[in-house]
């Protein structure tokens, strides 16, 4: 086994020059347009990817030539990141002009190769309109991780610029990566910063091309006035303000200077004004983060105020703590403060919680402590949901509050309750607990599922183009037509797994996409993160900021427990809560949670102006559900698998419908957003309609209704039960003939459910077909 991989490319043009890019989005790359990247410690141990300023490279141990790299004293053997211990891997931003120092590594095939730029050389590097964002550099990154066989991350170490790159990965990427550890950035730059950057820049354009190392230099020279503070630069040069030998020159000029022709020599102009501009453009959406996340900041850091991180941490979904330090050094402390930051990156990467960090200078500041985007906390979260919340007599199952209003405080002084259509305390544990689990910024709970869609529709102008799933479920398309035929909309229904369909219906302006996945019945999958990109790419009237498409997913058929869909981009994510999430079958309810919290403070208004909200007792009962959600879907995935052996091997079966078969053709993409197949399945009977109704007749675990996801098994013939209300040229075109059978798999013994679905099947079985059809082998 290859016990240390050291690795570095670059890419030239056809003159030799080091190429660059401009490109935000470009076809895959091939291995030969990675970006050049070193690869440091034993195969097979966990990955750390570190990442620094824009003026580091991937040689942040050491250099080929031996001499330090930039962060020498935290990476290598008994140093925090131990090189005997973990797999340390960094990359440049841009490609280099430094020579490769290793013979490349041949190609690995992966399943999936993200989209990322091509390092292609701009006509004009120092035009504004050629941007290179930090998304762009966090999916180059995704593109070589894949390159050299790495399906996930275990710490992304991220200083300045680099903490940005590994935001934006966490943005992009959520279930490739493990800890963030983030120093010295924020979610977006601060307009002081900005204004620093953008004169430093234009500092740099006043001289002609031939001239431009003279003019970074001097633009390098005012940065340092803004990485450093006035305490460490008064102390360092406290002494004579001239030098002794220059009546002219000053000390700290004659730092500065050389500060500033030193960078000038190792820095490419062009190479400096692109990254530059990156972090100038840098912009998150902090509720899109969800693994665990430590924020390293120091409090005199000019360029990276510690509001910003404060509010990063707020805002995050996932596990984060804020640790702010003090350190003259300011923004340039993540590369001075070695002993300061030892003990607690040691700390943070030896497994322990950084939550219990405690040093000189900063206290750890816990602001996200529920474990939300973290799967091995999933299960607990569902089960305590609500636990131990009443501190008037201290029940461990909340109270019930069944009260339709409640009493002022005084005169004018509301208390946090007034009426239950506007608000109710065990609706909102409900909403809560869903908001947690699907990492958004809040949820609201409607009376149903149809009432759901109903309330996102409300978030639309007048005359609004929506998208929806060509197969959607038939409640879906009644309720989308009928508003059409009201001329409150516009619908077209897509088949979002094409891409040609899709960019041709987004190009005539879509303000929502509605997606279902799986859909409902033929489990068709879509993907979720290329679906999200377009979205945001597509202009459309309803958004923050009124630019883009709204992108909404119905995730009834997983729950959260298989799928979170705002990890993927969805803006909204609506349910039934009538299905698995309450799972007994007793109550209709629905919720729809929201990513952002201005979408989340429209849904409140309408659902309380229309009165859709959900009522107090069904909020109850959905609760109870909710805390047995991961042990039942466990048991109902695992009953699924069987049935689905049986329907691939039986000649009365001519098509099975399922993700988990490698032959279904969105296995590989549930594969990547799903951490399950689900326990619903669809299949044709061989015959018509007189066989359908045979096998229907002849089941006896399995209940002849609609719905799904209660602890029952249930089955349904969708094209005259759930899909009756679709016109029957659209359920053609979507695929659903009367051949076609849904079964929702419940909590049942996997042999009884086997043995009466095979009885049935060889009722019904023709000999002819049995005898010419050879058994599909089962792909699981």
């Amino acid at each position: 086994m290859r016990q240390e991989i050291e690795k570095t490319r670059g890419t030239r043009d056809n003159r030799g020059r080091t190429a660059t890019t401009a490109a935000a989005l470009a076809p895959t790359p091939t291995p030969t347009e990675l970006p050049r990247y070193r690869l440091r410690g034993p195969a097979g141990a966990p990955l750390v990817v570190v990442l620094g300023g824009i003026s580091a490279d991937c040689e942040v141990d050491e250099k080929a030539d031996g001499s330090p790299g930039w962060w020498s004293w935290c990476v290598g053997p008994d140093k925090p990141i131990d090189t005997r211990i973990f797999q340390v891997l960094s990359f440049d931003f841009l490609p280099s002009s430094q020579p490769s120092v290793a013979p490349a590594l041949p190609p690995v095939a992966s399943a999936e190769v993200p989209e990322a730029p091509t390092w292609a050389v701009p006509p004009t590097l120092t035009q504004p309109e050629n941007v290179i964002s930090t998304f762009d550099q966090a999916r180059a990154l995704a593109s070589l991780l894949s390159h050299l066989g790495f399906q996930r991350i275990n710490f992304f170490v991220g200083a300045s610029y680099g903490g940005m790159v590994a935001l934006a990965f966490a943005t992009l990427f959520p279930s490739r990566l493990g800890e963030l550890v983030v120093l010295s950035a924020a979610h977006r730059s601060s307009p002081y910063s900005v204004g620093f950057r953008t004169l430093q820049r234009k500092i740099v354009q006043k001289f002609s091309p031939y001239d431009q190392a003279q003019g970074l230099s001097l633009a390098r020279a005012l940065a340092m006035l803004t990485y450093r503070t006035d305490v460490e630069l008064n102390q360092r040069f406290d002494g004579p303000l001239l030098n002794a030998t220059d009546a002219d020159s000053f000390p700290i000029w004659s730092y500065l200077e050389h500060q500033g022709e030193s960078y000038a020599r190792k820095v490419d102009p062009n190479r400096y004004l692109l990254l530059s501009r990156s972090i100038d453009h840098h912009d998150i959406e902090p509720e899109r983060l969800l693994n665990p996340m430590t924020l390293i900041t120091f409090r005199q850091d000019l360029l990276v105020p510690l509001e910003y991180c404060q509010d990063l941490a707020r805002r995050s979904r996932g596990k984060t703590d804020l640790l702010p330090l003090d350190s003259i050094f300011g923004h340039d402390a993540f590369l001075k403060e070695q002993k300061l930051l030892t003990p607690i990156l040691t700390q943070i990467l030896s497994g322990s919680s950084s939550k219990s960090l405690s040093h000189k200078g900063g206290t750890s500041m816990p602001f996200n402590d529920h474990g939300q985007g973290r799967p091995a906390n999933f299960q607990t979260i569902a089960a305590r949901t609500g636990i131990g919340t009443d501190r008037n007599h201290g029940a461990v199952i909340p109270p019930l509050y069944l009260s339709s209003n409640y009493t002022f405080e005084s005169f004018g002084q509301k208390r946090d309750y007034d009426y239950t259509r506007s608000g109710n305390p065990t609706r909102d544990q409900l909403a809560e607990a869903l908001a947690g689990l699907e990492g958004g910024a809040g949820a609201v709970v409607t009376s149903s599922g149809m009432a759901a869609l109903h309330l996102i529709t409300h978030l639309l102008p007048r005359g609004a183009h929506v998208l929806a799933t060509h197969d959607c479920y038939g409640g879906t398309a009644r309720l989308l037509n009928a508003l059409e035929e009201k001329g409150t909309l516009r619908v077209s229904y897509v088949d979002f797994a094409s891409t040609e369909e899709l960019d041709r219906a987004l190009l005539k302006g879509a303000d929502l996409a509605l997606v279902e996945t799986p859909s409902n019945p033929l489990l068709r999958v879509v993907d979720l993160h290329a679906i999200g990109l377009k979205c945001r790419a597509q202009r459309g009237r309803c958004s923050r900021h009124g630019h883009r498409t709204l992108f909404a997913v119905d995730n009834t058929f997983l729950s959260p427990a298989l799928q979170r869909p705002l990890a993927w981009g969805a803006d909204l994510v609506v349910h039934s809560t009538t299905k698995y999430l309450n799972g007994h079958s007793d109550v209709v309810g629905g919720a729809v949670v929201a990513a952002d919290p201005e979408l989340l403070g429209q849904l409140h208004w309408w659902s309380n102006c229309l009165g859709l909200t959900g009522a107090p007792f069904d909020a109850f009962m959905t609760l109870r559900g909710v805390r047995t959600l991961v042990p039942r879907l466990k048991l109902q995935v695992e009953n699924t698998r069987h049935i689905v052996e049986l329907l691939t091997q039986h000649p009365a079966v001519t098509r099975v419908y399922y993700p988990g078969l490698k032959t279904h053709p969105g296995h590989e993409i549930a594969k990547k957003q799903q951490t399950d197949f689900g326990a619903m399945v669809t299949f044709e009977l061989a015959g018509g309609l007189n066989q359908v109704k045979d096998f229907l007749g002849s089941l006896r675990h399995f209940s002849l209704a609609e719905s799904l996801g209660g602890v029952e098994s249930l089955v349904a013939h969708p094209a005259t039960m759930t899909h009756a209300a679709m016109p029957e040229a659209a359920r053609e075109r979507a695929g659903i003939n009367d051949q076609l059978i849904r079964l929702s798999v419940g909590l049942e013994d996997a042999e009884d459910l086997v043995t009466d679905l095979r009885k049935a099947l060889d009722r019904v079985r023709s000999p002819s077909k049995a005898t010419a059809r050879k058994a599909i082998a089962i792909q699981l």
